[in-house]
């Protein structure tokens, strides 16, 4: 979105926090997609075993047996990650726009089409606001 790109005033954005948050998603993202292939991928050769005459019986048990519990784990855990980044950052970005810009958290909300009740909640102490976040 725009608003992440360009500052209050439209000049870029290119507070160190911003950038340490962006890369945190971006990571994040990526380990997503990575553990998300992975269970897709075992899905797919459980299909093709299927296909090729095996039972479904036979392929849950090979699907298990090769860390499909794991997998599927994985996989989960590896996108609440990439949510929690997110979040964190919209958090920062919603304090950055009322502390820093000036705008108001009405304001806010209109820019980032959300509730005013969200702006409240992210731009809360509570919300994760600050460089902490997953790594």
């Amino acid at each position: 979105m725009r608003w992440w790109i360009r500052g209050c005033c439209g000049d870029l954005v290119t507070d160190d926090w911003f950038v340490a948050a962006v890369e945190r998603v971006a990571e994040a993202g990526h380990e997503a997609c990575l553990a998300i292939e992975a269970a897709v991928g075992a899905l797919r050769e459980g299909r093709a075993a299927h296909d090729a005459g095996r039972s479904v019986v036979e392929v849950v048990e090979e699907l298990i047996g090769a860390g499909g519990r794991e997998t599927r784990l994985s996989a989960a855990d590896a996108f609440r990650n990439y949510e929690r980044a997110i979040a964190s950052m919209r958090a920062q970005v919603v304090r950055a726009l009322v502390d820093d810009c000036g705008l108001s958290l009405t304001d806010v909300a209109q820019r980032m089409k959300i509730s005013r009740q969200a702006a409240s909640r992210l731009y809360g102490p509570a919300a994760g606001c600050g460089d902490e976040g997953p790594d």
